[in-house]
């Protein structure tokens, strides 16, 4: 990402007024801090992108966001964070989901009822 500070007549002013914004690109944030020469808040916003896109973890991440943030962590010699994977535990069932489960297991009654009918026929 090229920036051009030179155009921005505050540029630390400017990132701060960004940082402030109900839900900031803390990747682009970073990326601006580092321009500006804070490794501190680079390394701040940095951080947070990269638990932004872990999201649920491996493999419901925001896969380019995470790699993006990655490569710009280690040029910052920060170290990758350890989140926890996803856990499937963790998911709230649908409202749904048993009727589902249950259509499913009846299909598959009716289905082998039908093939041990044929087979009967057969002989």
């Amino acid at each position: 990402m090229k920036l051009h500070l030179d155009q921005l007549t505050d540029p630390h002013q400017e990132a701060e007024r960004l940082a402030k914004i109900k839900k900031p690109s803390n990747r682009a944030l970073a990326e601006l801090w580092l321009a500006i020469g804070d490794h501190k808040q680079a390394k701040r916003h940095a951080l947070a992108a990269y638990e932004w896109a872990w999201a649920d973890g491996e493999p419901y991440v925001h896969r380019y966001e995470l790699n993006k943030t990655r490569a710009l962590l280690e040029q910052l010699g920060v170290d990758i964070p350890d989140l926890p994977p996803y856990d499937p535990d963790k998911d709230e069932k649908f409202p749904w989901e048993d009727d589902v489960v249950a259509a499913i297991e009846k299909l598959r009654a009716e289905n082998e009822a039908k093939k041990v009918a044929e087979e009967s026929k057969k002989k």
